[in-house]
């Protein structure tokens, strides 16, 4: 793999970002520092064109004011929505700053999407990029240390998710890119399977109304390939809290294991997730508008793009019972990965 580093820009705040460059057989990948944000992901199609798969902005300043986007970041400290903003760890009740109505999103209006990262190694398998998240950096207790490795493959991209924290605190990371297999408009004609058999259901706030439910019989069952657009408009109470898919996918089993499987009606790329974490949120891109500053120079719309987060459920700090624990501690080692394989179609 050959990596290349070229200045990106200044934020407001006088920070310098850098760009990546990263190649690796037929593949290439763009990396910031701001926020350790992927910003472009090209793939060959079957036809043998070089597609970029990931939406993504013209330059700095369309990152900076990407607003709720948060297009192709690493957002944390906890992705996803936190209740009322407040969770209670170890008998301590922690109140954070609230940035969608009364709920903490995506870890704050300053969490780390808006980071500049650091980059601290470059090799041949891949490029670290760190960040330091002091103690009470958004409500948040404890200060943690932040690495998220990207290696680009011959067969796509993986990232890799490390932290460390030096008092009890609780972390969630997950990558926010928008794919579209097209290389761009409307992204509801893409087919999508998802291994899971239940899903976590939600009220108007976005956040669990129950631990699970059966996708068996309803718009969210992808067990069997469809059109994402085939039933996101069905009269579904679930679907009208979101205006559409933002939903936490329970998956099975242990260990690295395949999520989701996305193809591109137009390109013909398919796109699996494979992760060792134990959800993935689909977001069918409800609310994405990005009028200008695009790097394709067309306003990005609703539903152009769709996420596929891997993560642990949301407001988990919250439903102790329910969902796998987020919690780090002084001598542990948060450690997760999710990689992104590209093929012809199959």
């Amino acid at each position: 793999m050959s990596v290349q580093i070229v200045e990106f820009g200044t934020t407001k705040a006088g920070r310098a970002v850098q760009k990546l460059l990263l190649q690796q057989g037929g593949m290439e990948a763009e990396i910031i520092t701001f926020g350790a944000t992927l910003t472009a992901l090209r793939v060959p199609s079957p036809k043998g064109e070089m597609v970029d798969v990931v939406l993504g902005g013209q330059d700095l300043a369309a990152y900076e004011a990407r607003g709720g986007t948060y297009m192709g970041a690493v957002v944390g400290r906890y992705a996803n929505r936190i209740g009322s903003s407040t969770f209670t760890l170890d008998g301590e009740i922690f109140v954070l700053p609230s940035n969608e109505g009364t709920k903490q999103l995506h870890g704050g209006a300053e969490g780390f999407a808006y980071r500049v990262f650091e980059l601290k190694e470059l090799g041949e398998s891949g490029v670290r990029l760190a960040y330091h998240s002091a103690d009470g950096e958004e409500g948040f207790p404890g200060s943690v240390d932040v690495n998220v490795i990207y290696i680009l493959t011959d067969r796509g991209l993986e990232i890799r998710y490390m932290a460390t924290a030096d008092r009890p605190t609780v972390i969630n990371l997950t990558n926010h890119s928008y794919f579209n297999l097209n290389g761009g408009g409307n992204a509801m004609g893409h087919r999508l399977w998802i291994g899971s058999e239940d899903f976590v259901p939600v009220d108007a706030d976005s956040l669990p109304v129950a631990r699970a439910m059966p996708v068996a019989g309803t718009p969210f069952d992808f067990r069997t390939e469809k059109a994402i657009g085939q039933d996101i408009e069905a009269d579904d109470e679930q679907l009208h809290h979101t205006s559409g898919y933002d939903h936490s996918y329970l998956l099975p089993g242990l260990g690295t294991r395949l999520a989701a499987r996305l193809t591109g009606d137009q390109t013909g790329i398919v796109m699996e997730t494979w992760t060792d974490q134990p959800a993935v949120q689909l977001y069918s891109g409800n609310y994405l508008v990005m009028g200008s500053g695009t790097k394709s120079g067309q306003p990005y719309l609703p539903r152009q793009g769709i996420c596929l987060e891997t993560q642990v459920p949301p407001d988990s700090p919250n439903h102790q019972d329910w969902y796998p624990q987020v919690v780090l501690r002084p001598g542990e080692r948060y450690e997760h990965m999710t990689e992104y394989r590209f093929f012809p179609e199959k």
